[in-house]
């Protein structure tokens, strides 16, 4: 016989985030870092596209994850060392099946592959400055928004402040329930 009463946890409807308006990409890393430090998970945190457009509408509101500079810097650390393992595995190859008479070559293929991570490293730069400058044209706009999801009382507050004491031009708390958007 079906029953009217749900078992197991009910699920929320209603979702808050504390939404912060910054002056520049420095100010909003920053406020990433406090967050970060204050308990907030990564996954909790975006940069919501202030007026997206209709195709880019997405249940986050076109958001993107937010990246820093470590974040920028491990990637490229990774791929460098990538390339590096590589090179050493190709020339431990050659050396192994010509019984050494190519570890000039193994030492060549070391070098080459040293070059091209350094060459990976360069165009990682080159995205990271780009995505700095798009970030800071945001924010001379107005448009450089950061959203941190908060579940607790608790977490609106520790968000508010952390993004005050980044430097945030406006913070607000925005409630979401079953798509309606109510700012407080």
């Amino acid at each position: 016989m079906p029953s009217d009463t749900q078992s197991g946890p009910s699920i929320n409807d209603t979702i808050q985030e504390v939404q912060g308006i910054f002056p520049n990409d420095a100010a909003l890393q920053d406020a990433i870092g406090r967050l970060s430090r204050a308990g907030f998970d990564r996954a909790a945190l975006s940069l919501p596209a202030a007026s997206p457009s209709y195709a880019d509408t997405t249940p986050s509101e076109g958001a993107e994850n937010p990246t820093t500079e470590d974040d920028m810097r491990q990637t490229r650390t990774l791929q460098s060392s990538m390339a590096a393992t590589v090179g050493a595995m190709v020339g431990a190859g050659v050396t192994i099946a010509t019984g050494g008479a190519a570890a000039l070559a193994g030492a060549a293929a070391l070098g080459l592959a040293a070059v091209a991570g350094g060459g990976v490293a360069a165009a990682h730069m080159a995205v990271d400055s780009s995505q700095s400058q798009d970030r800071d044209a945001a924010a001379a706009r107005g448009d450089l928004v950061l959203s941190a999801t908060a579940h607790h009382q608790e977490d609106v507050e520790k968000a508010h402040q952390a993004m005050q004491d980044s430097g945030a031009l406006r913070v607000e708390t925005v409630q979401r329930t079953a798509g309606v958007i109510v700012r407080k």
